[in-house]
């Protein structure tokens, strides 16, 4: 066996000497003074503002493409068919070409026809205009003709809130 040799040197670590470093003082910083911002500029980011008009703008192309279909599409083509088609193509651009904003915009131009040619929007609607419409009898205990040889009836009183009497005895 050999005999080994002891070294008196030392040992050299893995890991680097440490050096000290001297530090210069940081400057002192300067402090801010900041007002408030108001309560507007906090709810709201430019980034949403950004996104929400992107989306009302393509919205609005939606609405243009489906009146342009619309303008397209025959005359003789009914209503229901014509709101059929326009959901279709909104559909299909939201779909295909990948524009779900535009798609939502056509397909709200299509289900408010729809519902205008059902009657389910009330809009031009006349209620009460023809005499025809209005109910027989208002108040059958104190009934008065509303015409002269009428069948139509109306409350003799005209009492309404500060108005007593026909609205000041006119």
């Amino acid at each position: 066996m050999a005999i080994r040799k002891r070294t008196t040197a030392r040992r050299k670590s893995a890991a680097p000497a440490r050096r000290r470093r001297t530090t210069a003082k940081a400057a002192p910083r300067r402090r801010r003074t900041t007002r408030s911002k108001g309560l507007l500029s906090e709810m709201i980011k430019p980034a949403q503002v950004q996104g929400a008009a992107k989306v009302l703008l393509s919205g609005a192309v939606g609405g243009l493409g489906a009146g342009l279909l619309n303008k397209v599409l025959p005359a003789s083509t009914s209503v229901e068919m014509r709101a059929a088609y326009t959901l279709g193509a909104g559909f299909f651009t939201s779909t295909v070409f990948k524009l779900p904003n535009v798609g939502a915009g056509m397909a709200a131009v299509a289900v408010k026809e729809l519902l205008n040619a059902k009657g389910l929007l009330a809009e031009g609607a006349s209620y009460a205009d023809p005499m025809d419409s209005l109910p027989m009898v208002l108040n059958e205990g104190e009934a008065m003709y509303l015409q002269e040889g009428s069948d139509m009836y109306l409350a003799e009183s005209y009492d309404v809130g500060y108005y007593p009497a026909g609205f000041g005895g006119m």
